[in-house]
């Protein structure tokens, strides 16, 4: 087709445009009128739009637009219009730290603790046979404990937490149980690493990090306690905790002094000699080597193994409130292993008295 037939299209669809203009204008204005009009009821408001003869009047943009209206013709007069249904919202109560939520967190942290100790106790892969009577006596108290805290959330007003703490089960619980007993699948960067390569090591371990765990939580919750009688019950049961963790201090490290106290915080201690560290030398491969164990690769870097933290039955002068590093599993390929800090509960670990339980 020529360039003079091209612009001819052109010029006769703009002629054709032209002429349903003033009818599409007048079709609209008319449907508008009805649509907004006070006088006009909803389902005559929807009648303008799809009357019979109007739509064929009403050119293409005009439809357009009143297919977007139209949502207006939902609603009575006043209402703002939306296009499809939005679901409502609901709003979280506010977290608000009272007695009662404190003490069902106290409860809660009892419970996890005792989760733990039910799956070690009487397995003899994860703990040692010797120590199922310290560990059964240790979660008998918490046993006690727990209810200890059930029954003042009821005298409080409250209704008691009877499940493990939620944030700290998914958190540090389930994590360390699950690298301890099961190792860690490979992922798209990362190989798959074994499973503790000394179970009794860590389970040890992890339980000494819980038992010091609770007594920093109780000395924290004493000045959150706004009741007298709730804070000296906190100090009560976290001296308990603080024994427990002691005590798990001098079996896991019993070389004396080392085992007693730190001498790097306490500074009125005058040994008689300079104290002996009690922190194995890191493990590499050369390290196994020189003992007689097999050759390394020559081609290969040695592998620096993550420290155990030593523990002592009294960590510092003061009861501690900061974190307590926890060290457990096998290394992986670079030699690291899991290393968590265990901090005591906050604002995102407090049971508020909004939450079900659904143990």
């Amino acid at each position: 087709m020529s360039r003079h037939d091209n612009s001819d299209e052109l010029r006769r669809e703009l002629r054709s445009l032209g002429a349903t203009a003033n009818h599409d204008t007048q079709a609209a204005r008319r449907v508008y009128s009805r649509l907004f009009d006070s006088a006009t009821p909803t389902s005559s408001g929807r009648g303008a739009l799809f009357g019979r003869r109007d739509i064929l009047r009403i050119g293409g943009f005009t439809v357009a637009t009143a297919a977007v209206v139209s949502a207006c013709g939902e609603h009575e007069r006043g209402q703002i219009g939306r296009v499809g249904a939005v679901p409502t919202t609901a709003k979280l109560p506010d977290p608000v730290v009272t007695n009662v939520t404190l003490l069902r967190t106290a409860s809660s942290l009892e419970h996890s603790v005792i989760n733990v100790y039910s799956q070690v106790i009487g397995n003899s892969d994860l703990l040692d046979p010797k120590y199922d009577d310290l560990a059964k006596r240790f979660m008998d108290d918490h046993v006690g404990h727990a209810a200890l805290f059930e029954q003042l959330t009821t005298q409080a007003g409250g209704t008691p937490w009877t499940c493990g703490n939620p944030k700290i089960d998914d958190t540090i619980m389930n994590p360390v149980l699950s690298r301890i007993t099961k190792g860690a699948d490979a992922t798209a960067i990362s190989k798959a690493i074994a499973p503790s390569d000394d179970p009794h090591r860590d389970v040890l371990n992890f339980a000494h990090g819980l038992e010091t765990l609770a007594g920093a939580t109780y000395q924290a919750l004493v000045g959150l306690f706004s009741d007298p009688e709730l804070r000296a019950d906190a100090m009560t049961v976290g001296a308990r905790e603080a024994r427990h963790a002691a005590l798990l201090a001098l079996t896991i490290n019993p070389d004396r002094p080392g085992g007693l106290v730190n001498f790097a915080d306490a500074v009125n201690a005058e040994p008689a000699s300079p104290p002996t560290t009690t922190i194995a030398p890191s493990t590499t491969l050369q390290n196994i080597a020189n003992a007689g164990g097999a050759a390394p690769n020559p081609t290969s870097a040695p592998v620096q193994f993550t420290e155990i933290p030593t523990v002592t039955a009294i960590p510092s002068q003061f009861g501690g409130l900061g974190a307590i590093q926890l060290v457990v599993g096998a290394g992986d390929e670079n030699g690291t292993r899991l290393k968590l800090n265990l901090e005591t509960p906050s604002l995102n670990s407090f049971v508020y008295e909004y939450m079900t339980a659904t143990c």
